[in-house]
């Protein structure tokens, strides 16, 4: 399988609402700037542990 194959099977939580608030979250996915930047430098481990988290994760829906 070739790399981009891979990186499509990543599981992502992304909703395609790519708005951010003030505090740089996006909108629609919860993750900071950051973790959708690096998102797929991280381990699977790093990945399971955000999408843990934004089910918890309480950010202004204003963009």
């Amino acid at each position: 399988m070739n790399e981009q194959n891979k990186l499509r099977q990543i599981k992502s939580p992304c909703v395609s609402i790519c708005k951010y608030n003030h505090n740089n979250y996006c909108v629609g996915c919860k993750r900071h700037m950051h973790e959708i930047f690096d998102w797929f430098d991280f381990t699977d481990e790093m990945r399971t542990a955000i999408m843990n988290d934004l089910t918890e994760r309480d950010i202004e829906a204003t963009a």
